[in-house]
């Protein structure tokens, strides 16, 4: 696995924010609510959940609406958005530097920016991107000159609830069902690590609010 970074707080504007890394791969995400919505977005029953990517350079393209929705799916099956009827919880994700792990990053600093941002959650979540190479090694964390040259990729979203369980999953190539299992099965194992490293990072923030 590559080296997972995270900066909470990063913005002092937002109710929360997390600067997160993967290697070479960077996104800040900061959230906002539950606020104000427009009429035309307030549910009765439920927040409105908002989600915009912004790329580190240009316009928003299909690729950043892919993962706008993307994000916005797995974001609603985690926030308890019954607790705020008739409001909105905007998430803004900027790029800001990209080799390869643009979808995992943003999942895990918008999870991140969430618990910052202290937005009520059933569960946490994490993403992991995984590649097979033509010789059939999985590689967790790929460059983007190693997803360039594998045979597929994929990455998996898990629930932070112990059991792993996949609320996420997307795939881009041919993989056989065997090497789906394994694909995985390796990326819930590195998920393990990813959640100790969010824990991890709260209990930084907080000891820090204590000794401050």
């Amino acid at each position: 696995m590559a080296q997972h970074a995270c900066d909470l707080t990063f913005l002092s504007r937002s109710d929360g924010s997390a600067l997160y890394s993967i290697g070479l791969t960077a996104a800040l995400a900061s959230v906002n609510g539950p606020g104000d919505v427009k009429v035309s977005n307030r549910l009765y029953n439920r927040s409105h959940v908002e989600v915009c990517y912004s790329p580190s350079t240009g316009h928003p393209m299909i690729r950043e609406r892919a993962l706008e929705s993307i994000i916005m799916r797995t974001v609603e099956k985690a926030i308890l958005v019954h607790l705020h009827p008739r409001t909105a919880i905007n998430i803004s994700i900027q790029e800001m530097q990209s080799d390869g792990l643009a979808l995992s990053v943003s999942v895990n600093a918008a999870c991140l920016a969430l618990l910052d941002a202290g937005i009520q959650m059933k569960t946490t979540f994490a993403a992991i991107t995984c590649c097979i190479t033509p010789f059939g090694t999985i590689l967790i964390d790929p460059t983007e000159a190693e997803i360039q040259e594998s045979v597929a990729e994929a990455t998996f979203v898990f629930d932070g609830s112990g059991e792993a369980k996949v609320l996420t999953a997307l795939q881009d190539g041919h993989l056989s069902y065997e090497d789906f299992k394994r694909c995985l099965q390796q990326c819930q194992e590195a998920s393990k690590d990813v959640f100790a490293f969010y824990r991890g990072t709260i209990e930084k923030k907080y000891q820090n609010e204590i000794e401050s």
